[in-house]
């Protein structure tokens, strides 16, 4: 989901949470939104390629950015 949809997504109820969560393929962390069913969506950039931060804080940052109060984090040990 782009910046927009996310916005408009949040107004309406349909996102619950974010989830901020280690990229399967590069390095760096990528941005999860979650519905009322459990269902994670990509926060993603333009043209709908999955954006990845570089780091935690940003990504965090961008999450709160969005309205998100309830943000959780998982790693993989």
């Amino acid at each position: 989901m782009e910046h927009d949809q996310v916005m408009q997504a949040r107004h309406a109820g349909e996102l619950v949470e974010a989830v901020v969560a280690p990229a399967e393929s590069s390095n760096g962390w990528v941005l999860l939104l979650v519905n009322p069913d459990g269902d994670q969506l990509p926060y993603t950039a333009h043209g709908g390629i999955r954006k990845v931060f570089h780091t935690l804080d940003h990504a965090t940052e961008v999450a709160r950015e969005l309205g998100f109060e309830s943000i959780r984090v998982e790693e993989s040990f």
